[in-house]
C-alpha cells in the first residue's frame, strides 16, 4: 500500500524543502532595482505601502531586507550558491539607494494625516525610522554578509549606518533619542544596531550612545503601584487608543524595554540597566495571569482600570513569545532559576491558551512571524534549545504541523495530479479587519517568516547553527 501523504512525520529535510518552495514563489514577486533587487510587499494586494512604516520596500520587518536574510539563511542550509547571490543583490540595492541622514530628516518631518485607515500609524515616525523599518534594520542583513563572506564593503556601510543614526540623535539633558516613540519598534530597538556595530568594530563611540540613549530611556521608567517598574513610551492616544492605556509586552511596551536593558547591561556591565530590567520583569509578573504552571500576560494596562484580562496576544509582538526574551535574557545573565522558571511558564501558557491549533482574539491567522504560528514555533525552537527539554520540541513539532497546514501550494498547470514547487501563505496582518487577507513576501509579515521558522526547526533536529533574528541573537 502507497503511503498516505497526509500521514507523513515531516523531518528537517521536509522543513528544508517547503522552505526553498517558499523561495521559488518570493522569486515571482522579485523585481528589479536600479542596482540588484527588491520584491513586491504583497503581490495580491492593490495597497499602497509606500508611505506605510511596517510594510517600507527594503525594511526588515516586511522589506528587502528581510527576504534577503531568508535567502542567506537558506543558502547556509542548502549551500546553493543562487540563495547567497539574491542575498547579495537585496544588500547592493540597499547600500547603493542609502539615504544617509536624509533619510530621518525625511522621516521625522511633519506630515498631512490624509485618509484611510492607515492614517494614525503613518504619525508614528519612530516606528518608520526604527530598527524594525529603517536603514538600521537594512544592515542587519549586510553585518550577516559581512560574517559570512568578509567582504570589508558590508562592514563600511554598517559603520556608516551607525555613524548616520548618531548623527541624527537629539540631545536631552539625560541622554540621546531620536523620535517620540522609544519602545522596541521605535528608538530602542536601535541598542540592538548599537551594540552590533560596537562588536564588529569595538569602538567605543557605539557603546557610549547606546549607553546614553539608555540613561534617557531609564528616566521613563515609573514605578508601578504593584511592584515593578513599567514603561509607557507610546502614545497611544495616535492611533485612537484611550488615554488612559499603554502597551505591556514586547514590540510596544515594558517587557520589549526591559530586554533592551538586559542588553545594555550585557554591552556595558553597569548595575543600573541589569537593575531596570529586573524591574521590567517584576513589573511583567505582578500583572501575569495564570498560575503556577501557564501564564499570559495582559494586552493592555491601566493605572485606572488595571491590566486588560479578556485579551491576550500569544505570539511575539505582544504575546509571551516575546515577553519570554526578557525572562530568557536574564536568566542567561543570572543564571537564575526564577528566570527560567517563568521562560517556562509562559511557554506553556501559550499552549494552555490552545494554541498553536486553536486560534483566538490575540492570535488570529496572521501568517507571522510578529503576530502568529510562525513565532510561536521560533519561540519552542529557542525554549528547547536552552533546555534541551523535548516537551518544547514536541511544541515546536505541533506549531510547524499548523504553519505547514497554513500554506498554499497551487496545483502544477493543466495537472491536478501534481503541484507546483512553490508554496506562500496569506493572512490578515491586520488583526481589526479580517476580510483583509492577502499574501506578503516579508520576514516578519508573511512567507519569508513561516519558511524561516521551519528552517530553525531543521537546524534544531540537525543540531546546526544558522543565523538568527535578532530577538534570538544575543542568546
Amino acid at each position: 500500500m502507497s503511503q498516505n501523504v497526509l500521514f507523513k512525520e515531516r523531518t528537517a529535510l521536509d522543513f528544508i524543502e517547503y522552505a526553498e518552495e517558499a523561495a521559488a514563489w518570493i522569486k515571482t514577486a522579485q523585481k528589479k532595482g536600479s542596482f540588484g533587487l527588491v520584491w513586491s510587499q504583497s503581490p495580491d494586494s492593490s495597497e499602497n505601502f509606500s508611505d506605510y512604516p511596517m510594510l517600507t520596500q527594503k525594511s526588515l520587518y516586511g522589506g528587502s531586507a528581510g527576504v534577503g536574510l531568508f535567502y542567506l539563511r537558506l543558502y547556509q542550509a542548502t549551500k546553493k550558491g543562487e540563495y547567497l547571490e539574491e542575498a547579495k543583490a537585496a544588500a547592493e540595492e540597499i547600500i547603493a539607494t542609502d539615504e544617509g541622514t536624509a533619510f530621518y530628516e525625511r522621516t521625522f518631518a511633519p506630515r498631512s494625516s490624509g485618509e484611510s485607515k492607515l492614517v494614525h500609524v503613518k504619525n508614528m515616525p519612530g516606528w518608520a525610522a526604527g530598527y524594525y523599518n529603517g536603514p538600521t534594520g537594512s544592515a542587519y542583513l549586510v553585518i550577516k554578509l559581512f560574517e559570512l563572506t568578509g567582504d570589508e564593503r558590508y562592514k563600511s556601510y554598517a559603520v556608516k549606518v551607525a555613524d548616520d543614526l548618531l548623527a541624527s540623535a537629539k540631545k536631552s539633558d539625560v541622554g540621546i533619542y531620536w523620535s517620540e516613540q522609544n519602545d522596541l519598534c521605535g528608538d530602542a530597538g536601535f541598542v540592538t544596531y548599537l551594540s552590533s556595530v560596537y562588536q564588529l568594530t569595538k569602538d567605543e563611540k557605539y557603546r557610549e550612545a547606546a549607553k546614553s540613549f539608555g540613561n534617557f530611556l531609564l528616566s521613563k521608567g515609573k514605578p508601578y503601584p504593584k511592584g515593578g517598574t513599567y514603561w509607557n513610551v507610546v502614545d497611544l492616544t495616535i492611533i485612537d487608543f484611550p488615554k488612559d492605556v499603554f502597551w505591556v509586552n514586547n514590540a510596544h511596551g515594558t517587557s520589549g524595554v526591559g530586554w533592551i536593558f538586559a542588553i545594555l547591561y550585557s554591552l556595558t556591565k553597569e548595575e543600573k540597566f541589569l537593575k531596570a530590567a529586573k524591574e521590567a520583569a517584576e513589573y511583567i509578573k505582578g500583572i501575569a495571569v495564570g498560575d503556577e504552571e501557564a501564564v499570559l500576560v495582559p494586552y493592555l494596562d491601566s493605572l485606572e482600570r488595571g491590566p486588560s484580562t479578556e485579551f491576550y496576544y500569544l505570539s511575539t509582538c505582544h504575546g509571551p513569545a516575546g515577553t519570554a526574551l526578557l525572562f530568557h535574557a536574564l536568566y542567561k545573565i543570572t543564571g537564575q532559576k526564577e528566570y527560567l522558571d517563568w521562560v517556562l511558564r509562559l511557554s506553556r501558557g501559550i499552549i494552555k491558551a490552545g494554541a498553536p491549533e486553536n486560534f483566538s482574539r490575540g492570535y488570529w491567522q496572521s501568517q507571522a512571524l510578529c503576530c502568529g504560528t510562525p513565532g510561536l514555533l521560533e519561540h519552542f525552537v529557542s525554549v528547547y534549545k536552552l533546555t534541551g527539554n523535548e516537551e518544547f520540541l514536541g511544541y515546536a513539532k505541533r506549531a510547524a504541523k499548523t504553519v505547514i497546514g497554513q500554506s498554499f501550494v497551487p496545483d502544477a498547470d493543466g495537472d491536478i495530479y501534481h503541484q507546483k514547487k512553490q508554496r506562500r501563505w496569506s493572512g490578515a496582518w491586520w488583526r481589526t479587519i479580517p476580510t483583509d487577507v492577502h499574501s506578503y513576501t516579508g520576514l516578519y509579515i508573511g512567507t519569508a517568516g513561516n519558511a524561516w521558522a521551519l528552517l530553525s526547526l531543521a537546524a534544531a533536529e540537525k543540531k546546526e547553527n544558522l543565523i538568527e533574528l535578532i530577538e534570538y541573537n544575543y542568546f
